[in-house]
C-alpha cells in the first residue's frame, strides 16, 4: 500500500480508525532515533509533559502498601504490531489504585514494571481496550541482577518497582520514574541528555533536564546548543611555553556561559605557599576551541586583572585566543607604562608568590 485512501474527513467518505490514528501520528513529534528510520510513520511515544511532570506519574500509596497510584494524565502509544497503524490517545482522568503482586521469600528479588499498555483486536489479540498495569518480573538472587520481565508490544514504560524479599509495602524509594515525554511536532521536548534522541529533524528543540540547556536539530544532522542557563564550572589546565605551573594549594577556578556560539569566560587563579611557576608566557585552556576565518588571524580580545598581594599593586592588561592557537594567553603594559606589553609569566609583572592572584574576563566565538 502506498497512499491511504480516503484522506480523513473527505465528504461522503469512510475510512477505517486507523486514519484517525495516521492524524496524531502526523501531528507528534519524531522520535530521532536511528532505529525508527526505517519505520518512518513511528512518533516518539510518552507522556504529555506538564507542570511539575506529575502527568501518570507512579506513587506510594498514602500509607504505603502492595499497591501504588498512579496519576491522572495523557498518554501517547505507538502501535508496534504491525508498521504504519497509528497512535493510541490513552487518557486516566483520576488516580488509579494498581496491586503489586506479594514479594518472594529469602534471596527472592524482582523487578516490576508499570506500564499504560494498549490492547487491540484489529492488529493482535482480542482485546479491545488500554489497561494501567503491573507487570511482576522473574525472581533473581540479588538485586542487581533481577531485571525487567518482556512488557506488552504497545505500551509506554511508566515506573520500575524493586521488589525485595519479604517486602510487605511499596515506599518511594522503590519506585523509579522511567516515563518518557511525548510533545506535537514543532513543540519543545524535556528529555535528560543521557537518553536524548541523537537523530534530530532540523529545528527540532529539546530541554535537557539535567542540565538546564536548549539544542536543536541542524540541517547537517549535529545539534546545536541555543541557550545555556547560568554558568558552567571548569577547570582550566595551567601551561607555559617552557615548563609548565603548578597550582599546588593555590586556588585556579574557571567558569562559562554558552549562548549558541558566544562564549562568555572567567577564570581565577590565587597562588598557594605550594603554588610553582613554571617558565615562559602562561597560557590557560579554554572550554571550546574558538572561531576564526583563518588559523593566523581574527583574535579575540578580553581583559585581565593582576594583583600584587604584597605591594597592593594593580596590574591591568589584556588576554586573547585564537584557532592557531587553542588556548588563551595574556599580556599586561609592565609596571603601568605604555610600552609593548609583555606575556604574564613566573616574573611578569611582577614575582609572582603566595596570595598573588590572577583575574581574567573574555567573550569569544566558538567554532
Amino acid at each position: 500500500m502506498a497512499e491511504i485512501n480516503p484522506p480523513a474527513w473527505m465528504q461522503a467518505g469512510s475510512y477505517p480508525a486507523r486514519t484517525d490514528r495516521l492524524i496524531l501520528s502526523s501531528l507528534l513529534s519524531y522520535p530521532g532515533f536511528a532505529v525508527d528510520e526505517p519505520t518512518p510513520m513511528r512518533i516518539r511515544q510518552g507522556v504529555k509533559p506538564s507542570y511539575q511532570q506529575q502527568q501518570l506519574k507512579v506513587r506510594a500509596a498514602p500509607t504505603p502498601n502492595m499497591t501504588v497510584l498512579v496519576s491522572a494524565g495523557f498518554c501517547f502509544v505507538d502501535n508496534h504490531d504491525s508498521g504504519g497503524t497509528g497512535t493510541y490517545v490513552l487518557v486516566n482522568d483520576a488516580d488509579r489504585t494498581l496491586t503489586v503482586q506479594p514479594a518472594g521469600g529469602a534471596g527472592q528479588y524482582r523487578r516490576d514494571c508499570v506500564v499504560a499498555s494498549v490492547y487491540d483486536a484489529e492488529t493482535a489479540g482480542t482485546a479491545n481496550e488500554w489497561r494501567l498495569e503491573v507487570i511482576q518480573g522473574a525472581y533473581a538472587a540479588s538485586a542487581g541482577a533481577a531485571v525487567r520481565p518482556s512488557l506488552p508490544p504497545n505500551c509506554s514504560l511508566l515506573a520500575d518497582l524493586t521488589i525485595a524479599p519479604s517486602q510487605t509495602s511499596v515506599a518511594a524509594g522503590q519506585i523509579f520514574d522511567v516515563r518518557n515525554f511525548s510533545v506535537a511536532a514543532g513543540g519543545i521536548l524535556p528529555v535528560s541528555s543521557t537518553i536524548a534522541p541523537n537523530r534530530l529533524h532540523p529545528g527540532q528543540m529539546l530541554y535537557l533536564t539535567n542540565t538546564d540547556t536548549f539544542t536543536y536539530g541542524k540541517l547537517d544532522g549535529t545539534t546545536g546548543t541555543l541557550v545555556q542557563q547560568g554558568w558552567t564550572t571548569y577547570t582550566p589546565t595551567w601551561t607555559a611555553a617552557v615548563s609548565n605551573p603548578a597550582i599546588g594549594n593555590g586556588m585556579l577556578r574557571g567558569s562559562y556561559m554558552r549562548n549558541g556560539k558566544t562564549i562568555s569566560l572567567r577564570i581565577h587563579m590565587v597562588a598557594g605557599t605550594t603554588t610553582t611557576y613554571g617558565s615562559g608566557a602562561w597560557r590557560f585552556a579554554l572550554p571550546a576551541p574558538p572561531f576564526t576565518l583563518d588559523s593566523t588571524s581574527m583574535y579575540h580580545v578580553g581583559s585581565t586583572m593582576l594583583i600584587d598581594q604584597s605591594t597592593g599593586a594593580d596590574y591591568p592588561g589584556t588576554c586573547f585566543c585564537n584557532a592557531a592557537d587553542n588556548f588563551l594567553g595574556a599580556s599586561t603594559a609592565i609596571g603601568g607604562s605604555t610600552a609593548q606589553p609583555g606575556a604574564v609569566s613566573a616574573a611578569v609583572p611582577f614575582t609572582w608568590a603566595s596570595q598573588d592572584s590572577f583575574h581574567l574576563q573574555i567573550t569569544y566565538e566558538a567554532q
